[in-house]
């Protein structure tokens, strides 16, 4: 039988870069504890090993030292033992995981969850195989003092750094010309500079639809007869599977990501690219159409079965190399929680409720998401924390009304109803602002959403007439990768409103959010530091750092910094 599993197809993925074969993601951190996420390039068994301090030391070759273990008194010691000549050195206060077996089923997969380690401190990790048969060196994943190191926690910490990017796609949309990988090498350097300590990618970590070379979307057309004749219909979202981890391993295979992604702590969150463009701002015709091509019509029952199996694969594989290293959270919820030092974070999931046709207005959360947002902004969490931080994927302001509502239609129609600012979307962006400015307001401290999807980088103040005293600000950056042609980019920045009235209902109903923006928008490439420390008055601030790359060369200039209470 015919194959239409990618692992069997070769150089028919042109990728130009190498795909990832083998690398490791540090997920969420504490102060005790860590995931860490591993990918590997063949079956075997593994384990990883951590350490406070460098397990190989400066010079020495990983190759000419193996891995080792042996009980004494009860204790599992680990020890490395030189190829060459058979010495031993004995590695102190090594931690080590258990075994597990990496096999196909998870994409050769594994997330550890590491506890017993020591606040604020710097551990280097590695990971070894322990079936050598077919293999040169037991080492998967090196040690590496540059690169494969993170750092806990310190809960006694006065301020805080981390990264927020969105929008990886370093390839120009219809060719294979690789752009803007340089900004994941400063964003890096930036962090190291700076002691940034995780960082938060608010969507489109990859485009299974960006670049028509390897669209999975365009497989599924170009093939689709064929697959539905031949593949098993228990079978398809398997196979489906297969095309989704292609994309992954492409998008993640660059150097310049993987370096980042393994020394800091990485939380994420997915939005439309990583299942499909508008995913959930169709309406059923819409829908139904999303699979015809000039050649072929099709079946509308059959398309939307397959577009319904697509995105069971997507879910399954942004679970299987997304959101299986942020925190634990109950079967098919992806939105989450977490805190860090003294700040409280709240990750929104605005894909996977979505449902522009949904007659109930909780079109993007949903009920159930909204209330396990409500009762976090009333949490201990939040309470004791010293700022407030909300991802929105798509920012909660950004677009003028009348470009998003008046827009609505032809190829730009799920665009728009992405936006909180669409109409369909009104009523349940005030119960989210409502409940975050009442929040901000009980709490005595602002609110900051953090967002990315727009290919602009921008900043807002709002403010509500019911909560005077009450701040909220929109801070967006997108994209860190995304080609961005300079006409394209200005016209986008033409559309951001620079202030305003947040329009309240159909029926034009007194507004009761107001806002301004802060900064020019940023139309080249960029991503943002932000740091939260107290300033000398003894109140917590926020700087934020917007980095944007020089349109004409590759380089990186920090734009503007802006200092928020």
């Amino acid at each position: 039988m015919k194959t239409f599993d990618f692992y069997d197809r070769g150089s028919d993925r042109p990728w130009i870069n190498p795909m990832l074969t083998n690398t490791v993601i540090v997920g969420h951190t504490t102060a005790t504890s860590t995931k860490l996420w591993m990918r590997a390039y063949q079956p075997n068994n593994y384990r990883m090993l951590l350490c406070p301090e460098p397990i190989l030391n400066y010079g020495e070759v990983a190759t000419d030292w193996n891995p080792q273990t042996k009980i004494e008194n009860g204790k599992e010691i680990f020890f490395l033992e030189n190829a060459n000549n058979g010495d031993t050195r004995e590695i102190a206060n090594a931690l080590l995981t258990d075994q597990a077996d990496l096999a196909f089923d998870h994409d050769i997969t594994k997330v550890w969850e590491v506890d017993g380690l020591q606040p604020g401190q710097r551990y280097y990790y590695a990971a070894f195989a322990l079936n050598l048969k077919t293999r040169k060196t037991p080492w998967e994943i090196a040690p590496d003092n540059k690169v494969n190191r993170f750092k806990t926690q310190n809960g006694s910490q006065d301020s805080m750094t981390f990264g927020l990017f969105s929008c990886h796609m370093p390839y120009r949309k219809n060719s294979f010309d690789l752009v803007n990988i340089h900004m994941w090498d400063r964003l890096g350097d930036e962090l190291d500079q700076r002691s940034g300590e995780f960082i938060l990618g608010v969507g489109d970590q990859v485009y299974v639809d960006g670049n028509s070379n390897v669209s999975i979307w365009e497989w599924l057309k170009k093939i689709r007869k064929e697959f539905m004749r031949e593949v098993k219909p228990e079978d398809r979202v398997e196979v489906m599977r297969s095309w989704y981890r292609d994309i992954y391993r492409g998008y993640w295979g660059h150097r310049q990501l993987r370096n980042v992604f393994s020394r800091f702590p990485v939380y994420m969150m997915w939005d439309d690219h990583e299942i499909l463009d508008g995913w959930g701002s169709y309406n059923a015709k819409e829908r139904r159409n999303l699979l015809d091509s000039w050649w072929d019509w099709g079946d509308d029952s059959e398309k939307l079965l397959l577009l319904n199996q697509m995105y069971e694969a997507a879910k399954l594989t942004y679970y299987e190399y997304g959101h299986s290293h942020n925190p634990d959270t109950s079967t098919d919820q992806f939105d989450y929680p977490f805190t860090w030092g003294t700040a409280a974070f709240y990750v929104l999931d605005m894909r996977g409720q979505r449902d522009y046709t949904r007659t109930t207005d909780d079109k993007i959360l949903g009920k159930a998401q909204m209330q396990r947002f409500k009762e976090w902004l009333e949490s201990d969490a939040v309470k004791n924390a010293e700022s407030i931080f909300v991802v929105s994927p798509v920012p909660v302001v950004h677009a003028k009304s009348f470009v998003v509502n008046y827009l609505d239609v032809l190829r730009v129609a799920d665009d728009m109803r992405d936006e909180w600012e669409h109409e369909s979307n009104w009523v349940e962006r005030d119960v989210l602002l409502d409940a975050a400015f009442a929040a901000a307001k009980n709490n005595g401290k602002s609110l900051y959403f953090l967002s990315g999807d727009v290919h602009i980088g921008a900043a807002f103040r709002m403010t509500h007439k019911k909560y005077p005293d009450a701040t909220v600000y929109q801070l967006t950056s997108s994209a860190i990768t995304y080609d961005l042609p300079w006409a394209k980019a200005s016209t986008l920045a033409l559309v951001v409103n620079d202030h305003g009235l947040l329009q309240r209902d159909k029926d034009n109903s007194q507004p009761n959010v107001a806002f301004q923006l802060l900064m020019e928008p940023c139309k080249t490439n960029n991503f943002a530091i932000i740091n939260v420390q107290r300033n000398d008055q003894g109140k917590t601030e926020v700087n934020w750092d917007l980095y944007g790359s020089a349109e004409q060369r590759a380089t990186v200039t920090k734009l503007e910094r802006l200092v928020l209470i």
